[in-house]
């Protein structure tokens, strides 16, 4: 009875230690996961800055979800997810999939960049989301949604999803040093992965990036970024023309010159 007891308090020493291990390190796996996910998902480098997980409070925030350019673009990034709040479902800790009753991603930056070859940054992720899904890597199945105790993978459901104050800024170099920005209308996405049973990470994260992606190219859209390209070429023609004159004018002079002479 003693080495059962011996035994026993062995286990739940391991056990324990597995518990504390695991909540210790919540912050770093959860930014792990994210990188990982994300980064497998767009083709491009993701990092998150700050994680702040409070298991028995059911809540979190992340911070400085930034997701970088495709290679051949020059601004700072493609877009950057500002802050973000989590709030999970308590009763569904441990299980599998995990409740998260709402995310708030506020105030994301876009920016949108536009190359003389008419390509942006902004539509070769999304390429590359689309991709991804047509591999298979967003049907909720297959790795990358990080495992559980016993080898499962885990899943999540998110019951509401909300994009507020998200920002587009155009950058392209027919707009001629002109600065033009817009506002992404609030996404509010519901249930997913519920009719699934739940969703994997890269799953999770292709479909909230594709959606971000769809919003940030409609509010692009409604710049009417033809005209103004239509507009700075008209500028840039018009200041060549008077260039040409002024050119002339001073040719003109330098003959008159010699004719006095």
């Amino acid at each position: 009875m003693k080495k059962v007891l011996i035994g026993l308090a062995v286990v739940i020493v391991i056990v324990a230690g597995g518990v504390y291990f695991f909540l210790s390190n919540i912050n770093g796996l959860v930014q792990t996961a994210v990188e990982d996910a994300g980064t497998r998902v767009t083709g491009v480098p993701v990092t998150l800055a700050d994680v702040d997980i409070d298991i028995t409070g059911g809540r979190g925030a992340l911070g400085g979800l930034n997701v970088a350019n495709p290679a051949g673009f020059e601004t700072d990034y493609a877009f950057n997810l500002g802050a973000i709040s989590v709030d999970i479902d308590l009763n569904s800790i441990g299980s599998n999939p995990v409740v998260i009753k709402e995310i708030v991603v506020t105030d994301p930056s876009v920016i949108y960049e536009l190359t003389t070859s008419g390509s942006s940054n902004i539509q070769t992720i999304q390429q590359n989301v689309e991709a991804f899904n047509s591999a298979g890597g967003g049907s909720g199945g297959g790795s990358g949604g990080g495992g559980s105790s016993g080898g499962e993978e885990q899943k999540v459901v998110i019951d509401n999803l909300y994009i507020r104050g998200a920002q587009v800024s155009v950058s392209a170099s027919v707009l001629g040093g002109q600065k033009k920005e817009t506002q992404i209308p609030e996404i509010h996405m519901t249930d997913i992965g519920k009719d699934s049973g739940g969703a994997n990470a890269s799953a999770i994260a292709a479909l909230v990036i594709d959606r971000l992606l769809d919003g940030a190219l409609g509010s692009v859209t409604s710049l009417n970024l033809e005209n103004l390209q239509n507009e700075a070429q008209e500028a840039v023609e018009g200041a060549a023309s008077e260039a040409g004159k002024a050119v002339e004018g001073a040719a003109d002079a330098v003959k008159g010159l010699f004719d006095n002479n």
